[in-house]
């Protein structure tokens, strides 16, 4: 299987993890981003791709952050997200603005 392929397969299984997690069915979830429960079947078997624009209307439908989503999936070797960014990434956004300035400048 190529790498693509790969990647297209474990997308379908997040957004199946994501999908009951968030307790929404596949009628649900295709309803709300306007596709037949079949396309989403498709999408979790990895069988159709997920467009970029249909994937962010998923995430936004479900409330996900794309952080979330693509945490630790790796693309040529090179993981997208780790879960230390992941985790930074959210520690960063629960802070209030002068703490993430202060942040920024320490690590800038």
């Amino acid at each position: 299987m190529s790498k693509v392929g790969e990647i297209d397969i474990e997308l379908g299984r997040r957004l199946r993890y994501f999908r009951e997690l968030r307790n929404f069915s596949q009628e649900r979830l295709a309803k709300e981003i306007g596709v037949v429960f079949q396309q989403v079947q498709k999408y979790e078997a990895g069988i159709n791709r997920i467009s970029c624009a249909r994937l962010l209307k998923i995430l936004s439908v479900m409330n996900i952050s794309v952080v979330d989503f693509f945490a630790g999936i790796a693309v040529e070797d090179d993981i997208l997200v780790t879960d230390e960014e992941k985790q930074l990434l959210n520690c960063y956004r629960s802070k209030d603005k002068n703490v993430r300035s202060a942040v920024l400048t320490l690590l800038q």
